[in-house]
């Protein structure tokens, strides 16, 4: 995977998005995950070998010189199989713009991620936990979780106000223009049941 100094990423929306949590978030996606969940809404992001390397303190300085945002939302692939640099990241970020808010989405429950080196380091720096694996016949259609068994953890009390919107609110997607002919879907998207 990564060294110290990077972290590697299958995507980043540098535009912010308003669907992965309030106001405007910038957005990463990590690159690299064990589970395979069925129903996956990324699966280019699973193989460890690929995405892209990113200096993670050019990284930090891109997010907090980004005006206008509110917060940070961290998805995967698997965030914690980088928790060192995860870590890293959000102890800059918070350094210079610690009015952000911090989400992080996770295959791992929290009781999990207590065996994980680093994962208690970058909790710190988390203000929403969204954990559990992504189990496709749970998919409830609600909220910015992708199924009923993912828990939305407040770790610290700045999205207080959000927590039963982000469980139960109607789900939203984005697309953001990569070129003329490409354009990136945000968000969880609904499940269409025949």
């Amino acid at each position: 995977m990564s060294s110290n100094h990077n972290i590697r990423l299958f995507d980043i929306c540098r535009e912010g998005t308003h669907v992965l949590g309030p106001g405007l978030r910038y957005v990463l996606w990590t690159q690299g995950c064990h589970r395979r969940c069925k129903g996956c809404v990324t699966p280019q992001s699973q193989p460890l070998d690929g995405g892209t390397d990113i200096d993670i303190e050019a990284l930090a300085t891109d997010i907090v010189n980004y005006r206008g945002i509110d917060g940070l939302t961290i998805s995967g692939g698997e965030p914690f199989l980088q928790a060192d640099q995860v870590n890293r990241l959000l102890e800059l970020v918070r350094q210079h713009r610690p009015e952000l808010t911090v989400i992080v989405y996770t295959g791992y429950t929290i009781e999990q991620l207590e065996h994980i080196p680093h994962a208690k380091e970058a909790l710190q720096h988390v203000d929403v936990l969204i954990d559990g694996e992504y189990v496709e016949e749970l998919n409830d259609n609600k909220g910015i979780r992708g199924s009923s068994n993912q828990r939305i953890i407040a770790l610290s009390h700045r999205l207080d106000k959000y927590l039963d919107q982000m469980a139960d609110g109607i789900r939203k997607i984005e697309y953001v223009a990569q070129d003329a002919a490409t354009a990136t879907t945000i968000g969880v998207p609904h499940k269409y049941k025949l």
